[in-house]
C-alpha cells in the first residue's frame, strides 16, 4: 500500500506525505518512487521542528524523562515506557493537526 492509499484509509484527509531535508529523500531513486506512485509531497524547509512531529514527540519525551530524576538506565527505561502509553491515537493526531495550523 502507498502512503497516500495508507494515510486516506487510515486518517480519512487528503494525505501528503511530509519529509525532512535528509538527503536521501532528494534522490533520484526516491523522487522516481514518489513520482511513480503519484505521492504528493512537501520538503520541510531547514531547522523547521514546527513542521516536524517527531521533533514535537522527542521533546515531549525529554521533557517528561527529565521530570522523573533518572538515575539508573533501569530508571530511564521505565520513564519511558511510562510516556509510550500515553502515546494514543488521539495525541499522535494532535501533533498531526499541529501541522495543519502551520503555514510556510
Amino acid at each position: 500500500m502507498n502512503s497516500e492509499l495508507f494515510g486516506a484509509a487510515k486518517y480519512d484527509l487528503e494525505f501528503k506525505l511530509h519529509q525532512d531535508n535528509d538527503p536521501k529523500h532528494n534522490s533520484f531513486l526516491c523522487r522516481s518512487f514518489l513520482n511513480l506512485n503519484n505521492i504528493d509531497w512537501i520538503k520541510s524547509p531547514p531547522k523547521s521542528p514546527d513542521l516536524n512531529p517527531i521533533e514535537l514527540v522527542w521533546n515531549e519525551l525529554k521533557d517528561f524523562v527529565r521530570k522523573k530524576m533518572i538515575g539508573t538506565g533501569t530508571d530511564a527505561s521505565t520513564a519511558i515506557r511510562e510516556f509510550e502509553k500515553l502515546m494514543t491515537p488521539e495525541k499522535c493526531m494532535r501533533y498531526i493537526n499541529h501541522l495543519k495550523k502551520v503555514r510556510f
